[in-house]
């Protein structure tokens, strides 16, 4: 009998884990399969790491123990599924909350995992390990046009921002996982995120920052994956700080910001050289037309070069193309990222002479600044210090992109040169000014404000004070600036998103939503007085529908804003959205096989179909869905999607939604980022009486009907109409006022509804 060998990896630190290997690992002795626990290795005269990956390259498969996730381990799994290894990953059941914490992670959603309870159960699963295992069969192309990925963090620290500003400077595209957006990252979703680049940027974070434990979990993974396709990694942490053992070799430490910046910046123009080397290392097999389906990222800011061959363009799109000035709004996950993608190409195409001021802040500290000019002056102050505020940001910004347009024709141009001269020296445009991106700059203006406020003796002054130093001086000087500068362009076009990432968690204040209601005045107000000079502006804020829903409750006058909205609510589009992308990945006589493959006939309507009822109508959520759909048929080695990878894809979605989708409440509301927990074992119909029950668990100062309306706004809940179907927002066009119409008609027989989407997460 030919035995199989297996390396297997754990913690040595918990008795129960390390006695039931070893108790497996003797029960197989005589069996098909030959365990090497890796305390077997003889360390002795050898490095510890290189004779881990040695280990795993010569073994048949690799078995991996993630009851207590352990950096070590989590590298040597990612390290093993990229060298084409199978990957048994197993969990102790019998540890409380093990399976719970695994499935929170996300790494394994797509790969499964075996438990057991003792050594006994451990032995038979290895024995057959080939129908548990988890082999990658899928192949990446080389994204050479964003040939760097970065692993994110949540919070986003100045040592992230450093290394975000470095990469920006050194003009290499980038693709990123970013947990603020997409808070689960699957084994699947980071081979191919690696695979695909040339470079790969790990900052490793201090164990002492919200986050920290499941961001340096995912960073050995992804280390591990890189290393097993052979890319020179960049991992990076601020100052000294413990590495795991596996890959203590490879941390840089960095103790300041231009230690953080030399070092990034080297990495990247050691990475745009990688990208020109032919790429030979993948896995893969293309047997099957599902392995040459690539629906591209659901993230749109990683397909920014991709994005318009299959960019769906909708009427709402048309409409942002062409407003002068409005407001774009949509949930997240609705394609609001990719609309500004769009929209800021085609302006950058439309000729030279068109000035494109785009403005995405990782983060700011624009709820700091609320706070401190709140705790010493009033409410009217408050309103014209950030209206000032605004237009001062605004105004800056278009002279910095003026300038960036001008400064190739200054080389001919004496006149010109004076001018720009002029300006840099007015304005203070230091080279770190220049050089530094819109994050820097508004964290550098919003500590000016906090730090005034803080010195002001006389809450009386305070006013003048910051208008006079920062505001009402250099305002219309700024203006005049454009003027001159008025013949080098025809027209100003600001595209402002994101401005939602950096308020805190666990409810937005009212004052925070009154800060954007006040930047979209000082929008308006500077596109009437350019207008005055014979000057165009046109301008786009992207928000967030609940941010807009709630700016919208401040302003008497609902028709005051120019909204675009870009939720979807049609199935029909979600589906052309999805067949679009399969067909620009595929040749164009493989269009029409490549979609029978992914949308197989099944009960309910084609697995697209089924999908789309999982989704919550978001094109994130969807493409998501149809991707692990994808890694499951895949890997299982089906031609073509069964009902059986749908039903998985579902389920691990399902998972992510109870566990992770209510901080996206939380984040606006308040309300409990495991709110969903309370409704595990509930019907799909709910009583009103039953829904009381359960939503009294809660105490958060939020009337429970507060916390009724919320649920039913984000789809959580939906309604039981008159005929007995199941009508949630999105059927009813994301009106709240029409579903809660529809809600008092039925009166005492009004039953609410779960949304399909939760249903296997809470069983």
């Amino acid at each position: 009998m030919n035995t199989k060998t297996a390396f297997f990896a754990y913690p040595q630190a918990f008795p129960l884990v390390r006695d039931a290997i070893r108790g497996a690992s003797q029960a197989l002795t005589s069996d098909s399969v030959s365990i090497k626990p890796w305390e077997e290795m003889n360390v002795l005269g050898f490095k510890l790491d290189n004779l881990v990956r040695e280990n795993i390259d010569s073994a048949d498969f690799l078995a991996g123990d993630i009851t207590y996730p352990n950096h070590n381990v989590f590298y040597e799994m990612g390290y093993a599924m990229a060298r084409g290894k199978p990957v048994l990953p197993t969990v102790n059941s019998a540890i409380k909350d093990a399976v719970e914490s695994i499935r929170r992670l996300g790494i394994f959603d797509t790969t499964g995992y075996a438990t057991y309870n003792n050594a006994d159960e451990l032995s038979r699963t290895l024995s057959s390990w080939e129908k548990s295992s988890w082999l990658n069969l899928q192949a990446v192309r080389r994204d050479f046009s964003q040939p760097l990925f970065i692993l994110d963090t949540l919070k986003k620290t100045d040592f992230r921002n450093w290394i975000f500003h470095a990469i920006s400077e050194s003009e290499l595209n980038f693709r990123s996982f970013d947990p603020a957006e997409v808070p689960r990252l699957t084994a699947s979703q980071a081979i191919t995120e690696v695979s695909a680049s040339a470079g790969v940027v790990i900052p490793l974070i201090s164990s002492d920052l919200v986050d920290a434990d499941l961001h340096n979990l995912r960073a050995g993974f992804i280390l591990g994956i890189a290393h097993g396709f052979n890319i020179d990694t960049l991992v990076i942490q601020y100052e000294n700080g413990p590495a795991p053992l596996d890959y203590r070799d490879f941390v840089r430490n960095s103790t300041s910001r231009i230690e953080t910046l030399r070092h990034v910046s080297e990495y990247c123009q050691e990475t745009l050289v990688r990208n020109q080397r032919p790429q030979a290392r993948h896995h893969g097999q293309k047997n099957s037309i599902l392995n040459k389906i690539d629906l591209g990222s659901s993230s749109a800011e990683n397909e920014a070069s991709y994005l318009d061959q299959y960019f769906v363009e909708t009427a709402e799109f048309s409409r942002a193309l062409r407003a002068e000035g409005a407001i774009v709004t949509g949930r997240k996950g609705s394609g609001k990222s990719a609309i500004y993608l769009q929209v800021l190409e085609s302006h950058r195409e439309s000729g030279p002479k068109r000035c494109v001021v785009d403005l995405r802040p990782a983060s700011h500290d624009l709820s700091e600044m609320r706070e401190a000019l709140l705790s010493v002056m009033s409410a009217g102050v408050f309103d014209h210090t950030v209206a000032a505020f605004w237009q001062y940001i605004i105004y800056f910004e278009i002279i910095l992109k003026l300038r960036e347009m001008a400064l190739p024709k200054s080389k001919v141009n004496f006149e010109l040169q004076k001018t720009l001269a002029g300006l840099e020296d007015k304005f203070s445009l230091s080279n770190q000014v220049v050089s530094g991106d819109f994050t820097s700059r508004l964290k550098s203006a919003v500590d000016k404000v906090i730090l005034a406020a803080a010195n002001s003796k006389n809450p009386e002054t305070l006013r003048s004070e910051l208008t006079n130093f920062m505001f009402e001086s250099p305002i219309p000087a700024l203006r005049d600036a454009i003027v001159e500068l008025k013949q080098h362009f025809d027209s100003i076009h600001i595209l402002i998103d994101d401005l939602d990432k950096g308020w805190p968690a666990k409810r937005v204040e009212e004052q925070d939503v009154l800060i954007v209601k006040h930047l979209i005045e000082t929008l308006q107000k500077i596109r009437r007085e350019l207008a005055k000079r014979d000057i165009e502006l046109q301008h786009l804020l992207f928000l967030r529908r609940d941010i807009y829903e709630r700016l919208v409750e401040l302003t008497s006058d609902r028709g005051k804003y120019n909204v675009i909205n870009v939720d979807w609510s049609d199935p029909l589009q979600l589906e052309n959205l999805i067949l679009t992308r399969v067909a620009t990945s595929v040749e164009p006589d493989e269009e029409y096989h490549a979609w029978e493959a992914l949308n197989a006939p099944m009960p309910g309507g084609g697995a697209i179909r089924r999908l789309i009822g999982s989704s919550l109508m978001r094109p994130r959520f969807l493409i998501d869905l149809c991707e692990r759909t994808l890694s499951f048929a895949i890997n299982r080695g089906h031609e073509v999607v069964e009902e059986s990878d749908v039903d998985s894809a579902v389920e691990q979605m399902s998972l992510y939604l109870v566990s992770d989708f209510g901080y996206e409440i939380r984040d606006v509301a308040g309300t409990p980022d495991d709110i969903f927990y309370l409704f595990i074992g509930s019907p799909e119909k709910i009583k009103p009486s039953d829904l009381d029950t359960i939503l009294s668990q809660l105490d958060i100062g939020i009337p429970q009907s507060e916390v009724v309306d919320l649920l039913l706004w984000y789809g959580f809940l939906g309604i039981i109409a008159a005929n007995g179907s199941k009508v949630f927002i999105y059927d009813r066009a994301y009106d709240i006022r029409r579903l809660e119409a529809e809600r008092r008609s039925r009166g005492n027989n009004l039953e609410f509804a779960l949304n399909p989407a939760f249903l296997s997460g809470l069983r």
